[in-house]
């Protein structure tokens, strides 16, 4: 059996309050209201820095590993097993994938390389996804208006703000 239900046109991530506070000689409205998509659009923006951050200290340090080996730097320095060690982990599952190019005691180590493209498309696409998945529309506003009260009953307003 199917129900009727009516449609309601309030948005579900759009909650206002208004507050009224009165004293003798002047009240204050205060209506806020708050858009809980922009909220979460906000939290967006956050994953989204530090997923990039994440990618370009990978990426920087895969770079050292790629300038260290091409001027053949010593790995037994203490940068240098630094580097190697940490990078080792994010180069491993590239290791065997194409040939490096040894000139000397230089190489051209194109695994890295490889690691590099192919980390920069898995983070962008991640965030891709993110944002198609978490993305919606905002707006928020707070406005604030004085009213005075006269002594006769009469009522004026003496300020307005509002923020965006």
């Amino acid at each position: 059996m199917s129900e009727n239900r009516p449609i309601t046109t309030t948005p579900v991530d759009r909650r206002e309050e208004t507050v009224v506070t009165q004293q003798p000689g002047y009240a204050t409205t205060e209506r806020v209201t708050r858009d809980v998509a922009a909220e979460n659009r906000l939290r967006l923006f956050q994953v989204n820095r530090i997923i990039w951050s994440v990618l370009g200290l990978v990426e920087v340090l895969l770079g050292l590993r790629f300038l260290l080996k091409l001027m053949a730097a010593n790995p037994d320095s203490g940068f240098g097993t630094f580097i190697y060690g940490i990078t080792g982990l994010f180069v491993m599952p590239f290791t065997g994938l194409t040939p490096s190019w040894v000139t000397g005691a230089a190489i051209l180590e194109v695994t890295t390389l490889v690691a590099m493209l192919v980390y920069a498309l898995f983070f962008w696409g991640v965030v891709y996804v993110i944002r198609i998945a978490m993305d919606r529309p905002n707006a928020r506003t707070v406005s604030r208006s004085t009213r005075e009260i006269t002594p006769s009953g009469g009522e004026r307003t003496t300020r307005t703000d509002s923020k965006g």
